[in-house]
Parts: structure tokens; C-alpha cells; sequence
């Protein structure tokens, strides 16, 4: 397989260039210890031979503590595109890093991603290139190869604001995070975090988890006050000063057609591009229901998650919405520890309720600490955040990916 993949790329590396064309150069950004260790190896083998016989200058930095990649990207300059050689963890410190800087819409089409699952856990990827569970050899060398052929399409991510709780007045607000697939609060999340505690269980502390943590001092009660809208694809209301495109802002004279104009060929609509949005007269589509908000609460339920289309339980949200799934109520420790093996087993996650939202604010009401005093905690694309008020809504096409727009393994039935 690798041999193949290696002969494809030794393509393009051999192809002639036109003189005076740079050539390409990528920054990876590294996790050493995604993958328990593994995925700096993973990267040496399957991924790197081939963007070096693609005849790309390639250079790596090894992310050698938390922050850094987000860090990197605030100031990231002179590549033709960021790869992203991790998990979620990693992917959502680049997409934060990335959207934070002043210039991000510019900086956001500068920098395409590449997506590499070399981590632990890989939702967003698993989305992309259509795998469940640990991706394998073919999934990591259809990754690179995506950015060796150039293949891009835009991708939607979730900006997550911290809200101020009354306690907290007076405070510094903290900064918005973005990420790719999810939020996850409560019982079910603490548990899946505590396996590690069980390594002595070896391959069975994945099921055990769910079993010690049915008595442990977890967040059993996610109840919070929801306020939220309808989404809405674009209107009048959503894009008030988005008008006719084609009307000129200036009072230059129009150029005036001449005979052989008929006889150049159009040029070709780049699918999901930018250009294509900025063509549609919002002001002549009428939706009533934009922005306006409708308030409920959710109450003993010990299970809430929010996903963008970029989850494989979730493919079907909409581009400008986020999905609001919610667990059952007074759930039994006979059924919590039933779900969490079918979640391991089957690798799907089943919920009571499920709800589209354009956007949401969430305000915990149950208790948001442990029985030590501790901050109770949730997972904002697997990495850890202390459980607080939050709005969220989603960006459409807010990042550029190289990726093809349906997952190539269910082209081959893989």
C-alpha cells in the first residue's frame, strides 16, 4: 500500500515546474506524545516519505507543551499551510490560535490545514476520512496525500465564548476558544477521562471506568438554563449590510464589452468558496425566526454534548447550526454502566433528545463543584475546561482543510 502511495507522490515531486514558481513549504506542527508516544513514529512512516518525494519543503516543530501550537499559530508566517500532526487537542489549539489573530479571515485562507489523526482521540478526522475507532496506515497517507494534491474544501468549527456567572464579577473575561467537533459535560465524559486510574484492568479499564465510576463523585446533574435560536442559513436580519454584490462601489465607468469577450471561457465557481457567498442578496430573504430567542431549562440529566457537522454521529447539521444532544433523565447505574459499554463496544453514543440550534448559552444551575471544593470540568474537543457559562454558535466555513468534500474510505467501501 505504501509503495503505491510513494509512486503516486514521486509524481508530482518529478513534475516540471514552471520557472520562477517557489516551491511548496509546509510547517507541521508535531505532538511528540499523541498516540502514547506513537505518533511521532506514525508521522515518520506514513506520512512524511511522502510529502519529501512530493518535492515539498517541509519543516517541524515539536509542540512541547500545552499552549504552544495555539501559540504558534497567533504568529504564524512564511508556509504555504499549516499541518497538523495530532488529536483534537492539537487541532483545537490551531484553530483557536488561528481565529484569535486580528487578520484571521485572511490569515484563515493564507493557511489551509492539513489534518493528520496521530492522536488519541480523532472525532474530527474520523468525520473527514471516514473511519471509527484508531485510524489505520491508509487513513494517514490519505491525510498527506490530500495535501500533496492540493485538495481543499472549507470547514465549519464552533466559537465558544465564557460567559460571567454572578461570583465571578469583576473578573478578567477569558478569550474565546474555537473547536472542530464538540463539547461534552458530564457523567459519561468524567468517566471515559478516569481510564487511565484503571490500567491495571489492562485491556478491560475501558468497561470498568463505567463500572467504579457508577458510585464515584462525578457530574451526575447537568441541569442549566438553555436560551437559544433557530438557525438560520442567511437573511436579511443575519446579513443587514450584505446587499446586491454586483451594484459598483465606486464611480468608475464600466468597461465596455468587446466581440471577442464571448469567445474567453468563463471562469470556473470554486465549490464552498467565499467569492460564491458574497453573491447572494441577503436582503431579499425574509426569515422572521433569526435571532430571536427561546428559553428552556434541562434537569437531571447527566449527559449534554454540543457537535458541529464535523462528528460522524452528526454529519447531518447544517453548516450555520450546532446540534444540542441531551442524555436521559434519572438515568439508573444499571443503564449508565450499559450505555458506556455500548459506547466502547460500538463506538456510538446514544442520547434521549436531540435538538438544532443556530446558537446557544448555557448556564449550569446544579452543582458546579466537587465534594472536595474542586471545579467541575467538561471537554471542549477532548481538552479540559472548568464547567461555566458559555455561548456558542457556529462559523461556517471558517477554516480551509485539505480534504476532498466526501471521505474517500467510503469511496472504496473501507
Amino acid at each position: 500500500m505504501m509503495r503505491a502511495f510513494c509512486e503516486e507522490a514521486m509524481v508530482y515531486g518529478e513534475r516540471s515546474r514552471p520557472l520562477g514558481e517557489p516551491e511548496r513549504h509546509v510547517t507541521v506542527l508535531l505532538n511528540p506524545t499523541a498516540k502514547g508516544s506513537k505518533g511521532k513514529a506514525h508521522f515518520e512512516r506514513y506520512c512524511a516519505p511522502l510529502l519529501h518525494l512530493a518535492g515539498i519543503k517541509v519543516a517541524i516543530v515539536k509542540t512541547e507543551h500545552e499552549g504552544q501550537a495555539r501559540d504558534l499559530m497567533e504568529i504564524m508566517e512564511n508556509t504555504n499551510a499549516v499541518v497538523v500532526a495530532g488529536g483534537d487537542g492539537t487541532l483545537g489549539e490551531v484553530l483557536t490560535g488561528l481565529l484569535r489573530r486580528v487578520d484571521h479571515d485572511e490569515a484563515a485562507q493564507r493557511f489551509p490545514l492539513g489534518i493528520l489523526p496521530l492522536g488519541n482521540t480523532n472525532t474530527c478526522t474520523s468525520a473527514i476520512w471516514g473511519f471509527q475507532g484508531d485510524p489505520g496506515p491508509r487513513h494517514l497517507a490519505e491525510a498527506t496525500m490530500a495535501i500533496v494534491q492540493d485538495i481543499k474544501r472549507p470547514m465549519d468549527v464552533m466559537e465558544i465564548t465564557p460567559l460571567q456567572s454572578p461570583e465571578q464579577e469583576g473578573e478578567p473575561m477569558p478569550k474565546s476558544v474555537y473547536a472542530a467537533s464538540m463539547v461534552e459535560w458530564g457523567a459519561y465524559r468524567d468517566a471515559a477521562n478516569r481510564k487511565e486510574a484503571y490500567w491495571y484492568w489492562s485491556f478491560l479499564k475501558r468497561y470498568m471506568t463505567y463500572v467504579f465510576s457508577s458510585y464515584k463523585d462525578i457530574t451526575w446533574d447537568c441541569s442549566a438554563q438553555v436560551e437559544y435560536s433557530a438557525p438560520c442559513s442567511g437573511c436579511s436580519r443575519c446579513h443587514a449590510d450584505t446587499g446586491p454584490q454586483n451594484t459598483k462601489k465606486d464611480n468608475t465607468p464600466e468597461t465596455p464589452r468587446r466581440w471577442w469577450m464571448a469567445y474567453i471561457p468563463k471562469p470556473k465557481l470554486v465549490l464552498g468558496s467565499k467569492s460564491d457567498e458574497e453573491k447572494i442578496d441577503y436582503s431579499t430573504i425574509i426569515n422572521e425566526e433569526c435571532g430571536v430567542m427561546h428559553k428552556t431549562t434541562i434537569t437531571n440529566i447527566c449527559d449534554v454534548c454540543l457537535s458541529t457537522k464535523n462528528t460522524p454521529q452528526s454529519l447531518e447539521v447544517p453548516s450555520y447550526a450546532v446540534a444540542l444532544k441531551t442524555g436521559p433523565v434519572d438515568i439508573g447505574t444499571f443503564e449508565f454502566i450499559k450505555e458506556g459499554w455500548s459506547r466502547e463496544w460500538n463506538k456510538v453514543k446514544n442520547y434521549a433528545s436531540e435538538t438544532i440550534v443556530g446558537e446557544i448559552t448555557l448556564r449550569p444551575t446544579g452543582e458546579t463543584k466537587t465534594k472536595k471544593g474542586i471545579d467541575r470540568e467538561l471537554n471542549i474537543d477532548s481538552e479540559t475546561f472548568e464547567v461555566r457559562p458559555m455561548r456558542i454558535k457556529a462559523k461556517p466555513s471558517a477554516v480551509t482543510i485539505f480534504a476532498p468534500i466526501n471521505p474517500p474510505s467510503t469511496a472504496h467501501g473501507g
